[in-house]
């Protein structure tokens, strides 16, 4: 049998029932082509001209999925559904060895270039050749010789063919998220790693740069975009803005068009009385905390067990986060977006390290030697070397401010010497590649399946000094869980797969090399004033989120056009 056939039959005739109201538009008065959507993904000081999708630190917040796009976009608010985007569909092979993908015909480069399977495998090479590049595939190497990819080959011009190293029925989850670069423009880049990218040459729906400055961009629509009438929007703009206080203050007086700020009071804070100021917060992925698991304290497993016990998670979910994130009843790095794989009996004698219990923190310091050994009032190493480290958060998010300061109490109550250090947001992500840091705070990735989030978590590859990925940035490496996904794997069967995952929640419990906090809410707000199409609650048809991290944002954007009194007031301008 395909592995897949079944799954992308299904996805693009679904495909094709939510974007409904999107191929009608055409015909329907109420989609009108013009307009400028005003977006702030993302806090800075300044605006860098930096439009690498693979930059983490600038480029990837505005380049992904509006500029560049996967092969692939994944529903994961209705798994299965999913949006078929450079490539039309894929097959997995009868024994799991191969994913060939079908990519779609006549699609054009932002210069008019045709795009082919030439991309594809050439991105794959380019990161194959600079492992630092954070292109994401898990490829196989000297350096990482369990990696999943072993090549990929081209057939044709739209047929590539990803060679795996074992069998993988979800090895698609991982290949289909590349945003491939056009290899006639890259293949003359010394390092993809420092490539600024100014000029982006691209297959996306926004390709070009029409203005640029340290206070504001603008990216306007790709007139060869493959989806012909597409987009509806003829630019993003792009203002800057430093944290949540100054973002909200444009927000509240509908200068915004699409954000996704952390707030304590969305009605007083945003909705503010303007009926177009809306929002929706679903429980969204996990956040942990990352400890440098490399170096001291950090590699010591009683020291990880006391700072989980020694944090007051109840303070955190009512107060620091304002009581609208949703607790997380495991130490597992996951939460409420995979409650129906826990099993909840084999992971409650893990229940008490999610628990409040400074006292139980306490006592387990001072048995493993963590005590104050030169007077000065705070706990040493067991050496005699001092502990003193850094709670690293961006300074705009409010929310995580408040439970990273919150985290800083509680250790000092216990004798630790903590403190809280905010950064810049953009120096806080180039800090995520780096491996010297203490504590950071980090999201977690959803997928389809916790496989996906779990397998980002524990990738082997990247964990040299001076080089980690954002979501492994603890540095552990554990063969057991690595083990236990690739059984997970190698079977599509829901209660294989949940056995195997089990596991790999015990030893994510056993040896917390994350810990574990809470449920983030999908922070999603929008101003419907000048814009339709915008996702609801009423209609979830994907998540509705602007972050980086989100595909799906370049299926949103697609879906939003003008309301005809917003097109009125434009033509009269």
């Amino acid at each position: 049998m395909k592995a897949t056939t079944k799954i992308k039959t299904r996805s693009l005739a679904v495909c094709l029932v939510l974007t409904a109201s999107v191929q009608a538009a055409e015909a329907d008065p109420n989609r009108i082509h013009g307009g400028e959507l005003v977006l702030a993904p993302t806090q800075t000081n300044a605006h860098v001209r930096n439009f690498n999708p693979y930059n983490f630190s600038v480029g990837a917040f505005y380049a992904q999925d509006f500029i560049y796009e996967p092969l692939w976009i994944y529903n994961i608010a209705h798994p299965g559904q999913d949006f078929p985007r450079l490539a039309l569909s894929y097959e997995t092979a009868d024994d799991l060895r191969s994913v060939t993908y079908h990519l779609r015909p006549g699609v054009k480069w932002s210069d008019g270039q045709p795009f082919s399977a030439d991309d594809v495998v050439f991105t794959f090479e380019l990161a194959k050749s600079h492992p630092a590049f954070p292109v994401g595939l898990d490829i196989q190497s000297d350096s990482n010789p369990n990696g999943l990819i072993v090549n990929m080959e081209k057939i044709d011009d739209l047929t590539v063919v990803a060679r795996l190293s074992k069998p993988s029925a979800l090895a698609h989850e991982h290949i289909g998220v590349m945003y491939p670069l056009p290899g006639h423009i890259w293949k003359d880049v010394q390092d993809p790693t420092t490539f600024a990218n100014p000029e982006p040459v691209a297959t996306g729906p926004f390709t070009e740069v029409r203005s640029f400055s340290m206070s504001q961009f603008k990216v306007c629509r790709n007139e060869k975009y493959w989806d012909a009438g597409k987009p509806y929007i003829d630019c993003l703009k792009f203002p800057q803005y430093s944290g949540n206080d100054q973002t909200m203050l444009a927000a509240r007086a509908g200068k915004i068009d699409w954000l996704g700020d952390g707030m304590s009071d969305p009605e007083k804070t945003y909705v503010n009385g303007d009926k177009h100021n809306k929002y929706w917060f679903p429980a969204g992925a996990n956040a942990n905390l990352h400890l440098n698991t490399r170096k001291a304290p950090f590699n010591s497993l009683p020291f990880r067990q006391a700072f989980s016990m020694a944090l007051n998670r109840r303070f955190i979910l009512d107060v620091a986060t304002f009581g609208l994130t949703t607790e997380t009843q495991f130490p597992i790095g996951t939460g409420e977006l995979y409650r129906e794989w826990y099993d909840a009996q084999a992971l409650q004698p893990y229940r008490y390290l999610m628990e409040y219990n400074p006292k139980r923190a306490k006592a387990l310091l001072d048995e493993n030697g963590f005590v104050d050994r030169d007077g000065d009032g705070w706990r040493d190493n067991p050496d005699g070397s001092p502990i003193e480290f850094k709670l690293a958060v961006p300074s705009g998010w409010s929310d995580w401010v408040n439970t990273m300061m919150t985290v800083s109490e509680n250790l000092r109550d216990i004798g630790v010497n903590a403190h809280l250090s905010t950064q810049d947001e953009s120096t806080w992500f180039a800090g995520t590649t780096q491996g010297d840091f203490d504590v950071y705070i980090m999201w977690t990735k959803p997928s389809a399946t916790p496989h996906g989030t779990y397998s980002l978590m524990f990738i082997t590859d990247g964990l040299a000094e001076g080089r980690r990925l954002e979501q492994n940035m603890h540095g552990m490496v554990i063969p057991e869980i690595n083990q236990a996904l690739d059984r997970f794997a190698q079977t599509q069967d829901r209660v294989e797969q949940k056995k195997w995952l089990t596991q790999v929640h015990k030893q994510v419990a056993e040896k917390l090399p994350v810990i574990t906090l809470f449920a983030n809410p999908d922070w999603y707000q929008y101003n419907d004033s000048r814009f339709q199409g915008w996702v609801t609650q009423d209609n979830p048809y994907v998540r509705p989120m602007l972050h980086l991290g989100v595909p799906e944002r370049g299926v949103h954007v697609l879906n939003l056009s003008l309301r005809k009194e917003a097109a009125a007031q434009v033509a009269r301008q």
